[in-house]
């Protein structure tokens, strides 16, 4: 019987794809696979569902929902913002990408300007993925 992925197992995947009905934005089809550990959540969980489910050889287009996947957009982390309080905020614009430290806590989070007015940008903490379907063609080459 073929060797299965479980949590804990190191997988090696080529891969392509994004959200469901549009170009592959992720591509890593050629070249190195990407070796991966089950469980520690660098992948959306449909697509660690969907890879323990395979064999080694075995690939497969798989349709991931936002709760599987970057889960579902969440109105509250998109908040405005003073741009006197935000490193370089009288230059953003709309469709920028910054990164902004939690007072609280001094993590750095990605944040997407979405609007601006001339004293205030909304930030977006959302992932630009949150509420979307994905679609991933998937292999796996090889479970350690």
């Amino acid at each position: 019987m073929a060797e299965k992925a479980n949590l804990g197992s190191v997988v090696y995947l080529h891969y392509r794809g994004g959200l469901k009905g549009e170009e592959p934005v992720d591509d890593r089809s050629t070249g190195e696979p990407l070796a991966v550990m089950i469980g520690d959540m660098k992948l959306p969980r449909g697509i660690e569902q969907a890879v323990m489910d395979m064999e080694v050889g075995e690939e497969r287009t798989i349709e991931v929902p936002a709760e599987l996947g970057y889960g579902e957009y969440q109105e509250a982390l998109a908040q405005w913002y003073p741009k006197s309080m935000l490193d370089g905020g009288y230059s953003l614009e709309v469709g920028d990408v910054m990164f902004y430290t939690n007072p609280n806590d001094g993590s750095r989070q990605p944040a997407f300007v979405t609007e601006v007015t001339p004293d205030n940008a909304r930030l977006d903490f959302n992932h630009p993925f949150a509420g979307k379907t994905l679609e991933y063609w998937v292999r796996l080459e090889d479970v350690r």
